[in-house]
């Protein structure tokens, strides 16, 4: 039997007029399209406002460059962009490369004016000179200052046991010379998208927005301290996004909702999430989309003068920055 469920009808009455009966049965596939179209129509694009700046950048890596992290260094920034050995087709299927090298993730640095200055693999082999399980590439990475070290996290995995963690490693020349892998706090078999956020010396992780769930550490080699962390049953609402900066007396940062389907692609929407000082979560914004239906990750975020600057990806093959003013920000918060 095929599984259906109600509609409220003042919901479709509300979309469609007063020719729809009290009641309606829709199969939940009719629904999610539903959905999807609903999404697609009311909701804007970042890149549509008149004072976003959106940042091409012309890696020329081996295959497309995706999901970059992002940095502010002294004189410049510093991205980790992963590179892997298949392509993106139409946000839905992905094709094999023969001529890509295998998966690796690149280091690319940038002055001022986001002009690439030096660009290079990042050495990842620690895990397998320590004979560990891992099989690098890190996948999804954020990167972050914690002290006066630059440090990544990202997931990792145990391809012998069908696992995925996440692992903390330190950044030293180029390479990871120092690492730590966090076992899942409540037993899942994969861990994706926890944002570091450094605070007075001390490491948090948010695990999860709904429920708003934080973990932490006291040092690199200090054990996590997830003792109140529950499993979700459900599906995440929202997801990791990218890492925060100050913004006001609290944080900001972006955050992704899970995917939904539409006409057999993937389409992501972004939020901006404020945070207050005591990284209390205050809110969720509007969604939006980027530049893109689609695929779309933000994962780095600079603070600057009058907004912030993102990384992100589109369709998984394209790499950019967009720098985003207070004003734009604030229309997707219940208070300006």
């Amino acid at each position: 039997m095929k599984r259906s469920f109600r509609i409220d009808h003042a919901f479709l009455r509300l979309l469609f007029g007063r020719r729809w009966r009290e009641k309606v049965w829709a199969s939940k596939a009719d629904v999610r399209t539903l959905h999807a179209q609903i999404v697609v129509s009311g909701t804007p694009f970042l890149s549509d406002y008149d004072t976003i700046t959106r940042i091409k950048l012309n890696l020329d890596l081996p295959n497309f460059g995706f999901n970059p992290g992002l940095l502010k260094l002294s004189d410049g920034y510093l991205m980790v962009v992963r590179c892997r050995a298949s392509n993106c087709f139409n946000d839905q299927i992905f094709i094999h490369n023969p001529d890509a090298p295998v998966d690796v993730n690149y280091l690319i640095y940038l002055n001022e004016e986001y002009q690439i200055t030096k660009k290079i693999v990042l050495d990842e082999s620690i895990f397998v000179r320590d004979g560990s399980p891992w099989t690098p590439p890190l996948e999804d990475i954020r990167i972050f200052t914690w002290g006066n070290e630059v440090w990544m996290i990202g997931a990792i995995h145990d391809r012998g046991a069908r696992k995925i963690e996440q692992a903390l490693c330190k950044i030293q020349d180029d390479a990871i010379v120092q690492y730590q892998v966090l076992a899942s706090p409540v037993g899942l078999s994969v861990e994706k998208n926890w944002i570091p956020v450094p605070i007075d010396g001390k490491l948090n992780l948010i695990y999860s927005f709904d429920p708003f769930q934080v973990m932490s550490m006291v040092s690199p080699t200090g054990n996590l301290k997830a003792d109140s962390i529950q499993a979700d049953e459900g599906d995440h609402p929202f997801r990791g996004g990218t890492t925060l900066v100050p913004y006001g007396s609290g944080y900001v940062a972006l955050v992704h909702a899970a995917p939904m389907e539409y006409r057999g692609a993937r389409l992501y929407t972004h939020h901006f999430v404020l945070f207050n000082k005591d990284l209390q979560l205050a809110e969720i914004g509007r969604p939006f989309f980027i530049e893109h239906h689609g695929i779309e990750f933000a994962v780095g975020i600079v603070a600057q003068e009058d907004g912030v600057l993102i990384s992100y990806a589109v369709g998984d093959r394209v790499t950019r920055l967009m720098k985003i003013p207070n004003a734009v920000i604030e229309k997707f918060l219940s208070v300006e």
